[in-house]
């Protein structure tokens, strides 16, 4: 469209500038595209322009004919005579046009179950496949297998639905509801009771365990998956 501009406002500044009477001896607008080109390539530029045969102008001594670059890219020429009937004119030459971008790898593998799992199924190798997911987007999803296999789903999850670490429970060391050994030394006296655990916890967490026989609840750090002691300066 603005090409199209262009070429109907040349016509209609032509027919202002010089009339219908126009000299005898004039340059069309194909030897003017031979002008532009011969002098973009003496520059060493690439030549791309388009001006239409029909167009005429008064013939102009090469003497009195300057061409510059007024974009300075060599993408818009100007062309300026300076004889008897002085006339200027501006192509666009059509050069650099946009580069593709070169296209990146925007995905990365994540992993899937091959098949439906329900709530509590605990994952195996054998259980895992791997599917493509926009590189942005995976920091919710897992791409290494040893962060799955061995952990149990908190959900139903269907087959070649990217697994998330919302989907696995935590490694727990102690799980919540998990029968405990309550272990409290004192002096030379250990007391071992059995106990509830009340909440998750991992190494030297504190873990709060319900006492089986008391019913009291008292705070602890999981030592390890069968045993909560009272204080750390336990061993």
């Amino acid at each position: 469209m603005e090409t199209k501009f262009l070429k109907i406002l040349i016509k209609f500044s032509l027919i202002l500038l010089f009339g219908n009477n126009l000299s005898a001896s004039t340059i069309n607008g194909s030897q003017l595209k031979t002008i532009v080109e011969s002098w973009l390539e003496n520059n060493g530029k690439e030549a791309n322009i388009s001006i239409l045969d029909e167009l005429k102008y008064p013939e102009c001594d090469s003497s009195k004919m300057i061409i510059n670059d007024i974009s300075g890219n060599s993408k818009l020429i100007k062309v300026n005579c300076f004889g008897e009937n002085p006339w200027q004119f501006i192509v666009r030459n059509k050069i650099g046009g946009k580069k593709k971008a070169k296209k990146l790898d925007k995905s990365i593998e994540v992993f899937a179950l091959k098949n439906f799992k329900d709530k509590g199924t605990i994952i195996s190798e054998e259980d895992l496949m791997t599917i493509n997911k926009k590189r942005g987007i995976t920091n919710i999803f897992i791409t290494d297998k040893s962060e799955i296999i061995g952990k149990k789903l908190k959900k139903k999850i269907k087959p070649k639905e990217a697994l998330r670490y919302s989907n696995l429970t935590n490694d727990w060391l102690i799980e919540k509801n998990s029968l405990v050994t309550i272990v409290n030394n004192r002096s030379f006296v250990t007391i071992k009771e059995e106990g509830l655990a009340m909440n998750n916890a991992n190494y030297m967490e504190k873990i709060k365990v319900k006492n089986i026989k008391s019913g009291k609840i008292i705070v602890g750090y999981a030592k390890n998956q069968k045993k909560v002691i009272i204080n750390t300066k336990q061993n």
